[in-house]
């Protein structure tokens, strides 16, 4: 009966049994936390993916951008057991409409101390999703040198809600002259800035970024034929043009309207090969209009009197686009404003100068994409996204 009641040796097998159950769970948590690495660089690998996909939704290579990123972040498909799906609309989630790229990428991963449970591998998956949205950024100069952007006298560029990007290496690349101003959101400048007189320039810049590239760059030009196009109508009273057709296209050798012109565009594209020009106090109204100025003899001095009152499409390829020089062009585009003007839209001349003066009731609601830009006059130009909400400028971000 005393065998029964002998106890010597069980602290040995509780502390056998215990060694063991740590041993468990330390392993347990060691193959725990190799899944959790996985999982944080293949959700950064999908988070690019989607991210790198989404920014090439206008230029029709979505699948291949995205599958670059995740290799990129070490989740190159069809190796290591890794595969990346990209699925554009996705398919998965409240996104799934053009405009979303979803990237799903799925990798088997090896444990080490689960093998005595039969487990040699897991599964780890992470999703990703992404879209355009719209830029930080409004105004955008790409020339490499010299002075930008340049607002002089009582020029006024105020875009709170929006930001500045200036490519100039220039220690002038933004320069302020008299009592200007420039109010922006953000003002990144590749090289530096000036400020003479009374002007104000608000932010401070953040000097010393990298060069953007130009963000419309996926802007087609549109189809025409150059032995159909019309030649320049000449006006001197008042006029209808364009295309008989809301929202089709037509092409002019060159348009002029001076003297007292009222001339009225139809909604659509005009193609103009030679230039655009008003002057005199002849007036010049339009809705829905883009103005394609093809190289290389395109141009555009609207430098009368007389007020223009022209207005962007809102849908179509050419949403948002109001003045559009071909990146061959390089002729100079001059816009002088007087009172009752009031243009919306966006002005892109990626390869020429963008000249804008105003008088006192000038209103230029625009974004910008030029060589470069200058202000002057009493006219102010405010950004195209406030009255319109949308804009054709945007930026990449995930959305789940």
């Amino acid at each position: 009966m005393r065998l029964l009641d002998e106890d010597s040796g069980q602290s040995t097998v509780l502390m056998a049994i215990c060694i063991a159950c740590v041993c468990g769970l330390l392993g347990l948590s060691v193959d725990a936390g190799l899944m959790f690495r996985a999982k944080r660089m293949m959700q950064t690998a999908a988070d690019c993916g989607a991210i790198a996909g989404a920014a090439e939704l206008n230029y029709g290579n979505s699948v291949s951008a995205a599958q670059a990123a995740t290799a990129q972040n070490g989740a190159t498909n069809g190796t290591n057991g890794v595969i990346v799906a990209v699925n554009t609309p996705p398919k998965y989630g409240p996104n799934q409409n053009t405009g979303y790229v979803e990237v799903i990428v799925t990798k088997s991963v090896p444990t080490y101390f689960m093998r005595i449970f039969n487990v040699g591998a897991l599964t780890v998956s992470a999703r990703a999703v992404a879209g355009l949205g719209p830029s930080q950024g409004c105004i955008y100069t790409l020339d490499a040198s010299g002075a930008d952007i340049s607002v002089s006298g009582t020029g006024n560029l105020s875009v709170p809600n929006c930001g500045l990007l200036i490519n100039s290496t220039s220690s002038n690349g933004v320069r302020l002259t008299g009592s200007a101003s420039i109010v922006a959101k953000s003002i990144g400048i590749v090289g530096g800035s000036s400020v003479s007189g009374s002007g104000t320039l608000s932010p401070a810049p953040v000097t010393g970024i990298a060069p953007v590239s130009n963000p419309l760059s996926f802007l087609q030009a549109p189809s025409y034929n150059a032995s159909s196009c019309l030649p320049d109508p000449h006006v001197t009273s008042s006029a209808t043009l364009g295309p008989t057709v809301a929202g089709g296209t037509v092409c002019y050798n060159g348009l002029s309207n001076s003297g007292s012109g009222a001339l009225t565009l139809n909604p659509g594209v005009y193609v103009i090969t030679g230039g655009f020009s008003a002057s005199g106090s002849a007036t010049i109204t339009g809705t829905g209009v883009t103005i394609y100025l093809a190289g290389p003899n395109g141009s555009l001095s609207l430098t009368g009197s007389g007020a223009l009152n022209l207005t962007a499409p809102t849908s179509g390829p050419y949403s948002g686009i109001l003045f559009f020089e071909d990146p061959s062009d390089t002729n100079a585009m001059s816009i002088s404003g007087s009172t009752g003007t009031i243009l919306t839209g966006i002005f892109y001349a990626p390869s020429a100068a963008l000249s804008l003066t105003g008088s006192s009731g000038a209103t230029f609601n625009a974004a910008v994409v030029s060589y470069t830009l200058s202000i002057n006059g009493t006219g102010s130009l405010n950004e195209y996204m406030s009255p319109n909400g949308t804009s054709p400028l945007s930026t990449a971000r995930v959305v789940e």
